[in-house]
């Protein structure tokens, strides 16, 4: 079990905008912005590398599990299939 709670995906984020915006929820948000473009970025690295095996493959599948539950990874996965 994780000691995280459920991630908030981007709608969720919105709405807790709407019921409080005030200057440190805007803060926060934009602090959540900027972590999920470092898990954007990640998850870019991760699928652009080739081949791996051993120690190295067992981090980028614990790495992929985890950003397979990030509701920002998928987001931008379902824009980009509905996009094309």
């Amino acid at each position: 079990m994780s000691k995280f709670r459920k991630p908030l995906t981007t709608v969720e984020l919105v709405e807790i905008r709407l019921r409080s915006d005030s200057r440190d929820m805007r803060a926060v948000l934009r602090e959540i912005m900027r972590l999920r473009a470092i898990v954007s970025k990640a998850d870019q690295l991760e699928r652009s590398l080739g081949s791996t095996d051993g120690e190295v493959e067992m981090i980028r599948d614990v790495l992929r599990a985890e950003l397979n539950e990030e509701p920002s990874i998928a987001e931008l996965t379902w824009n980009d299939i509905n996009v094309r």
